[in-house]
């Protein structure tokens, strides 16, 4: 059979579903067991709909998860997003969310007001006001039930409610997103409403230990690769899934030696690699983070300078073949998309950490961390010149500012993790 795939940014909603697995997006090889597979969540309901696809090809799977999306839209119990009525302030709570997923993602009658958020934060968010509408059924009617009906006893419940479930964090994020939801319905929809969120107390967030890695539990983890079974324990209800691919030890590596954030260096290819007039080497990373925060302001790039241990590791991952290609360095198959490689590298480390016996509760994160921490020991208060500079005319000339070239050989040089 025909190997099913999927681009970089799927259609919403379109998987591929493997019958054997009983999993989407698997990776697995499968292939006579995979089909295309629609999945629709109502944002009210958070009700689940699938369904199996009969295509072979991925357009033809686009075109019947649209008819699938249709079909069920035509059922009452799913609203069409554009069937909400803008009447005015006449509309019930679960319209009104309907409504600031739109706000969101600066859609329909709010793409002036410039406020679109990445989906998780979305989602997210959205997800935190659902539960809200959740908590208000046992004493409502939610057909009929609108914003300026909610109370401070409604309000009240739902504080118990999440504090019974989340920890501190998670507590203070499901309040503040309840407050900028109707902080929208008084400022961008002008109803005429009290924010009983606004002055909800937030719980308070212990400052946590800065945790490095040391050689040896690095070591370790690498070797456990080798050794340790595969499989990961990825939910609650006990799923397992594959960690292992043949670039995991170079992919923990480059987290360690580049010291980016996980979008940053997964988005890394061979052609990212610049050398200055003065011959170091170096990554020039977009920001990502800071780019989705200023929303499409011009943001400072971020450089990581290739050292001798970072050069030692490029040469063996194939650099002489390799430089000026477009391939990634990690995941140079495209099996995944960047989301997918983002949890599986995390849950990886995680398992081989434990594998390898080491107690101390360190995430991939913490590879970033210790980068840091090495840098800062050699550089000093220079360490921000590592991430400096605003202008992608820097790619096209090899021009950078004197001092930041200044500090890149210096780090080039000087830092080696764990000394």
């Amino acid at each position: 059979m025909k190997k099913l795939k999927l681009p970089p940014k799927p259609f919403n909603g379109l998987k591929i579903w493997c019958r054997k697995c009983r999993q989407n997006n698997t990776g697995c090889k499968h292939e006579d067991s995979k089909c295309y597979r629609a999945n629709v969540i109502n944002p009210i309901t958070s009700k689940h709909n699938s369904k199996m696809l009969t295509a072979l090809n991925y357009d033809d799977a686009v075109k019947q998860t649209i008819e699938f999306k249709k079909e069920l839209q035509r059922k009452p119990s799913l609203r069409k997003k554009s069937e909400v009525q803008s009447i005015g302030n006449n509309y019930t709570l679960a319209e009104a969310i309907l409504k600031f997923d739109l706000y969101l993602q600066a859609d329909g009658e709010y793409k002036h007001l410039k406020n679109k958020v990445s989906r998780k934060h979305r989602t997210e968010t959205i997800g935190y006001c659902v539960q809200f509408c959740e908590s208000l059924k046992p004493k409502h009617n939610l057909i009929t039930f609108k914003p300026s009906h909610v109370s401070k006893s409604d309000v009240a419940n739902f504080f118990v409610l999440m504090e019974e479930k989340y920890g501190n964090h998670a507590f203070n994020k499901s309040f503040t997103s309840l407050t900028s939801f109707f902080n929208f319905l008084i400022d961008v929809e002008d109803l005429l409403l009290k924010n009983h969120f606004k002055n909800c107390i937030r719980k308070p967030i212990p400052k946590g230990k800065s945790i490095t890695i040391t050689k040896s539990e690095f070591d370790k983890i690498l070797s456990a690769i080798d050794t340790a079974p595969p499989k990961y324990k990825t939910t609650h209800k006990g799923r397992m899934d594959n960690v292992y691919y043949p670039w995991l030890k170079h992919a923990f590596r480059l987290f360690l030696h580049i010291g980016g954030r996980r979008e940053e260096i997964l988005n890394l290819r061979w052609s990212d690699v610049y050398e200055t007039d003065q011959g170091t080497k170096l990554f020039i990373i977009r920001n990502l983070k800071v780019e989705r925060m200023l929303k499409g302001e011009e943001v400072e790039m971020k450089y990581a300078p290739i050292g001798v241990d970072l050069m030692d590791l490029l040469i063996e991952m194939g650099y002489e073949q390799k430089k000026n290609t477009d391939d990634k360095l990690i995941d140079p198959e495209n099996l995944f998309t960047n989301n997918t490689l983002k949890e599986k590298l995390s849950d990886a480390f995680t398992h081989y950490r434990r594998c390898a016996g080491i107690e101390k509760n360190f995430t991939l994160k913490h590879l970033r961390k210790t980068y840091l921490t090495w840098v800062k020991q050699t550089m000093g208060e220079r360490t921000n010149k590592l991430s400096s500079h605003s202008s992608m005319q820097v790619l096209k000339d090899h021009y950078l500012d004197p001092t930041i070239i200044d500090a890149i050989e210096i780090a080039a040089l000087n830092v080696k993790i764990f000394g």
